[in-house]
C-alpha cells in the first residue's frame, strides 16, 4: 500500500472547503450570541449595583460591596 494513495490531498481540500463553508455562519452566530449574552449579564450586574448604591468588588466578581 502506497502512502500517497492513502492520503490523497486532491479529495481532502474540497472536503475541507465544503465543511468550512457550511460551518462559517453558524460559528459567527455563536460568537455574536456569546457576546450579546456576556454584555447583557454585565449590564444587569452593574445596574443592580447602582440600584443598591454599591460598587462592584472586582472585574470578574458577581457581588457588590459598599464603599464608605
Amino acid at each position: 500500500m502506497n502512502f500517497e494513495s492513502f492520503f490523497d490531498t486532491k479529495q481532502l481540500v474540497p472536503w475541507a472547503k465544503r465543511i468550512w463553508s457550511l460551518a462559517f455562519w453558524p460559528l459567527i452566530a455563536l460568537f455574536i450570541g456569546l457576546y450579546i449574552g456576556a454584555s447583557n449579564s454585565e449590564s444587569r450586574i452593574i445596574s443592580d449595583c447602582k440600584y443598591a448604591m454599591t460598587f462592584r468588588v472586582d472585574h470578574q466578581a458577581f457581588a457588590c460591596q459598599r464603599k464608605i
